[in-house]
């Protein structure tokens, strides 16, 4: 059916509207359109009531025409509405493959995070994460995930980091899009890639790599010899290489065989370590009993040359101490874990040891901070046994508490666990109860989105994406709030510990950080800003013995912490009134510029005015 006709219509009737009625009875090209209606006006009878409605408008007197018109219009555009249809010419085909997939959402649903992948400035880190939080189905789009792949040569490093790990999360789906165009001899945009392909695809990214590896330059290059080490097969052509290439990409080839395992590894590690031990820094990721053996042996025997001469360490011995210690990180074959014996029968003598200038090594705190690093690192498993081992040597100290507590949490119940540490935990001092409590608790967190208490030496690289971490055994025996609760400023303990679901001790979180910040401890803007947000309303005086014991506080870091509360502007007004006569009886023997008396004025002015 042709509907040009009712489109005529429409189009002589909003002309009228805009020009008036005035004329309408001599308007031949309305007349015109409705002679054309009629073939239309006969075969339906919504397009009859269409060409009813055009005589009656044609025919009626000059006072009736202006309601008629209107309500003519109002009948076409809404028939008009129902005939609209979309479409292109052409034949459809398939979105190319790795490129997303179409969802239903509309632009103005994703131009934000369109806008942050694309542009520049600031603020486009907090707009993508965001994003990726609350609407991780917004990266598969077929309009958005171009745009993480080419955002992977962002100039803002954090970004094109976060891109990668987005990408990573896509899975195979991601990979062609990603070797679309791939340039070998590429920036760092081109490295990134082939990270993100070497992670999702792993050994079967081998015969792309090899493809790429006569063709690779600089970066790319790297991350090529880099991506070799996943697979297993690549052991031989990476010992050939380790013997041609230079620099950074030699670099690259020891990390990738640090990924390999077999004698001819063994033999080629041992060989590169005699040689130079700086290269022990590439066996810190993996957890391959052969790099646990070479690192607890060259360890062990740096150790037993420091206790045995009994000379001072100067600054090179203690950073090739430090060097072999941090790899031991997350190792545990019987050779490490007989290190860590070694090491706890020699304490004694490693306390003692000296610096050139005769003060403490401190190497004592070196160690047990490696050890708790590493049975987070490894979870259940034989360094557990061990943590317990060593408290159980040495049960009236509380040296290997912290750790022994993380390892019960690992891996028993968690009541039996409350029961059997308070005991020990009460007989400690306060502070020193405090501080293995803190120790131990530091690495504890609740996952939201697992709904578990899970432990790392990193929190903030597990929420930046890093691996994921082990789980307690059991979620947290209550009772260990109770003593939580006493400990003074552990309120970043206990909001990592404390699930936003549990209300009851949500309710004691916010109190007791009401009560650090109401007895003037050290506390900052999201110190305030995490009670507002919730819900807390008592401000009253709460910054008074701040004040009073901090006569160095300015008056601009107090109207920062005023803004961060849900007080009205008449009520900061008040405040700072309050706190200004503080600053006056307490610290005006100091004379210090930092509370002029015409720019307190101008602020309680301010806001009394709000």
């Amino acid at each position: 059916m042709n509907l040009q006709p009712l489109f005529d219509v429409k189009a002589r009737l909003e002309q009228s509207a805009i020009a008036g009625t005035g004329l309408l009875g001599e308007d031949f090209r309305l007349q015109r359109a409705a002679e054309g209606m009629k073939p239309l006006a006969a075969a339906s009878p919504v397009f009859g009531k269409i060409g009813g409605g055009l005589d009656k408008l044609l025919s009626a007197q000059p006072e009736a025409r202006s309601s008629l018109l209107l309500d003519l219009l109002a009948l076409v555009d809404a028939v008009v509405y129902t005939q609209a249809q979309t479409g292109a010419e052409g034949e459809l085909s398939p979105l190319p493959a790795g490129s997303g997939q179409y969802q239903e959402l509309s632009y103005s649903q994703l131009q934000p995070l369109l806008a942050a992948l694309t542009g520049t400035g600031g603020g486009r880190m907090e707009t993508v994460q965001s994003a990726r939080e609350n609407h991780p189905e917004f990266f598969t789009d077929y309009r958005i995930l171009p745009a993480v792949a080419a955002g992977l040569g962002d100039s803002y490093g954090e970004l094109a980091e976060l891109n990668a790990r987005i990408l990573k999360a896509q899975g195979p789906g991601a990979v062609p899009l990603l070797k679309e165009g791939f340039d070998p001899a590429g920036k760092k945009e081109m490295a990134r890639r082939v990270e993100v392909i070497s992670t999702i695809e792993g050994s079967a990214a081998t015969p792309w790599l090899l493809e790429m590896l006569p063709q690779a330059k600089k970066d790319v290059r790297a991350a090529v010899l880099t991506a070799l080490g996943e697979d297993p097969a690549n052991t031989a052509l990476l010992l050939e290489l380790s013997k041609t290439e230079r620099g950074a990409n030699r670099e690259a080839v020891l990390r990738a065989l640090a990924k390999q395992d077999g004698e001819a590894v063994t033999a080629f590690w041992a060989a590169e370590l005699a040689k130079s031990s700086e290269s022990v820094r590439f066996l810190g990721e993996t957890r391959a009993d052969w790099a646990s053996d070479l690192v607890a042996e060259g360890l062990r025997t740096r150790l037993e040359r420091a206790v045995s001469s009994g000379e001072p360490i100067d600054t090179k011995g203690r950073e090739e101490l430090s060097r072999w210690l941090a790899p031991a990180s997350g190792k545990s074959s019987p050779a490490m874990l007989n290190c860590w014996r070694w090491a706890d029968r020699h304490m004694p003598d490693i306390c003692a040891l000296k610096t050139g200038t005769g003060h403490p090594l401190g190497f004592e705190e070196n160690l047990l901070n490696i050890l708790m690093y590493s049975l987070c690192a490894a979870g259940p498993g034989p360094l557990c046994d061990l943590c317990r081992e060593l408290w159980g040597n040495d049960r009236d100290g509380a040296r290997y508490l912290p750790h022994a507590l993380l390892a019960f949490l690992l891996t028993r119940p968690a009541a039996e666990v409350y029961e059997e540490f308070l005991p020990c935990v009460e007989r400690s001092s306060g502070v020193r109860k405090a501080q293995a409590l803190k120790d131990a608790f530091t690495r504890v967190f609740w996952n939201r989105k697992e709904g578990c208490y899970q432990v790392s030496h990193n929190y903030y690289g597990i929420q930046a994406g890093g691996a994921r971490p082990a789980v307690l055994y059991e979620p947290l025996d209550r009772r260990w709030f109770d003593l939580l609760f006493k400990i003074p400023n552990i309120d970043d303990i206990l909001r990592r510990l404390v699930s936003p679901e549990d209300a009851e001790l949500q309710g004691k979180l916010i109190n007791y950080q009401y009560r650090k910040i109401l007895e003037g401890g050290h506390f900052i803007e999201e110190d305030v800003a995490f009670l507002r947000e919730h819900g807390w309303t008592e401000w009253k005086g709460f910054l008074d013995r701040k004040v009073r014991k901090d006569g160095s506080l300015t008056t601009f870091a107090v109207v920062r912490l005023l803004n961060q509360t849900s007080l009205t502007g008449p009520e900061k007004a008040a405040e700072l009134r309050n706190l200004y006569q503080i600053v006056q009886e307490q610290h005006a023997a100091n004379k210090r510029p930092t509370w002029p008396d015409q720019r307190v004025q101008e602020l309680i002015a301010a806001w009394e005015a709000e």
